[in-house]
C-alpha cells in the first residue's frame, strides 16, 4: 500500500474554504490523459492557498473494500436521467448522514456529520496492471489487477461536493443553488437569468461570453448567498454545456436583477410581483427533500430573496441587442 504524508488540497468555493486531506497521493495523468484535455482547468480558480480557516474538512481513505454500512434507511437515490441507472444514494444512520455511488471508477461512500462540515470520504481504490512484463503477465494469467492507492479530487468535486454544499449553505440559512445563469456586468453589478430547460440559458451565457465584456460566472450552477443584508452570486465549479470556452470563475457579484427569460419574437420585459417570482424561482432550486430542516431553510431563502431583489419576466431574441436591451432596465 503505498502511502505519502499529509497530501492537501484547498479549495474556496462562495467564500466557503474546503480542506481536502489524506494520507495518499494524487493521481497523476498520463500524457495520453493530458492530450485528451483531462485536466484541471475547470477547478484552477477555486484552488485556494491564503490563510483563512477550513470551513468544512474532508478526511480521504483509499480502501480495497467500501465500509459495510447499516443505514436505517435509503433516503434519497438519484437516477440517470437517460437509462434509470442509479448515481448516488443518502441514507441516514444515526446522526450522520451516507453518501454512496456505485458509478465504475467511482465507487464511494462519504460519512458525512450533522452539520455537514466533517466528512470521512472513502474511495476505491484504483486498478492497473504492472509495467513489468514479467509481472504483467503473471498477473494477468491469475486475471487479477494490481492495486493502485492513490486518488483524484474531481471524484469528490463531482458530485459529492456539491450535494454537501447545498446541505451546508441551507443548514447556516445562507445560501441556495439556483439553475441559472449568472453574469458580473462592467459596472460590478449582478444578473441573474432563470428559467426552464429550453429557456435559453446557454444562448444567454453565449450572447454575454461573445458580445460583451462582462463576466460570466457560470451558465448552470450558481451559488446565491446573503452577508449583511445584501444578495451576492457566486460562479461554482460546475456548469453546463458551456464548458468548451467558459472557465469557471470564483468571482462574485452583488445581485441587482434577476431575470425569468424565454425566447420571444421581440426583446420585452415585465416586473413581477414576489409570489409570482417565487413560483418561477423554487422549481429551479436544489431542495433537499431528505432534511426537513434544510428544505424549510431553502423556501425561506428563496420568499427572501424573491422580495428583496428586483424580479422580470424577460423575453428576448436571440441577438446581441439584447444585452443592451437589459443594460437599460
Amino acid at each position: 500500500m503505498k502511502q505519502c504524508n499529509n497530501v492537501t488540497i484547498k479549495l474556496k468555493i462562495a467564500d466557503t474554504v474546503i480542506l481536502m486531506q489524506s494520507e495518499f497521493p494524487l493521481k497523476q495523468l498520463t500524457e495520453e490523459e493530458k492530450k485528451m484535455g483531462l485536466v484541471s482547468e475547470r477547478f484552477d480558480n477555486f484552488f485556494y492557498s491564503g490563510k483563512q480557516k477550513p470551513d468544512i474538512l474532508i478526511k480521504v481513505n483509499i480502501v480495497n473494500k467500501l465500509p459495510e454500512v447499516t443505514g436505517d434507511e435509503d433516503i434519497f437515490i438519484t437516477t440517470h436521467f437517460q437509462d434509470g441507472s442509479e448515481n448516488w444514494r443518502l441514507l441516514k444512520e444515526g446522526n450522520a448522514y451516507i453518501y454512496k455511488s456505485p458509478l465504475e471508477d467511482k465507487k464511494q461512500l462519504m460519512v458525512v456529520n450533522k452539520t455537514f462540515d466533517r466528512v470521512d470520504a472513502y474511495l476505491l481504490s484504483k486498478g492497473r496492471w504492472q509495467k513489468a512484463e514479467g509481472r504483467r503477465q503473471k498477473t494477468e494469467s491469475r486475471g487479477q489487477k494490481e492495486k493502485e492507492f492513490v486518488w483524484n479530487y474531481s471524484d469528490i468535486i463531482y458530485d459529492f461536493l456539491q450535494v454537501l454544499l447545498i446541505n451546508y449553505f441551507a443548514l447556516k440559512k445562507n445560501g441556495i443553488f439556483t439553475h441559472s445563469v449568472g453574469v458580473r456586468d462592467l459596472d460590478g453589478r449582478g444578473l441573474l437569468f432563470n428559467g426552464k430547460s429550453g429557456c435559453g440559458k446557454s444562448t444567454t451565457a453565449r450572447l454575454w461570453h461573445k458580445h460583451s465584456k462582462a463576466m460570466v460566472l457560470n451558465d448552470d450552477r450558481i451559488i446565491v448567498r446573503k452577508f449583511n443584508g445584501k444578495f451576492f452570486i457566486y460562479g461554482s465549479p460546475w456548469h453546463g454545456e458551456f464548458s468548451d470556452y467558459l472557465v469557471s470563475r470564483i468571482e462574485s457579484a452583488p445581485l441587482e436583477k434577476l431575470f425569468f427569460i424565454y425566447h420571444a419574437p421581440k426583446n420585452t420585459v415585465k416586473q413581477i410581483n414576489e409570489k409570482e417570482a417565487f413560483s418561477l424561482l423554487y422549481p429551479a432550486l436544489f431542495p433537499t427533500f431528505w432534511d426537513k430542516e434544510c428544505l424549510e431553510n431553502i423556501v425561506f431563502s428563496c420568499q427572501d430573496l424573491t422580495k428583496s431583489v428586483p424580479c422580470y419576466k424577460l423575453g428576448f431574441v436571440n441577438d446581441k441587442r439584447v444585452i443592451g436591451f437589459v443594460r437599460r432596465i
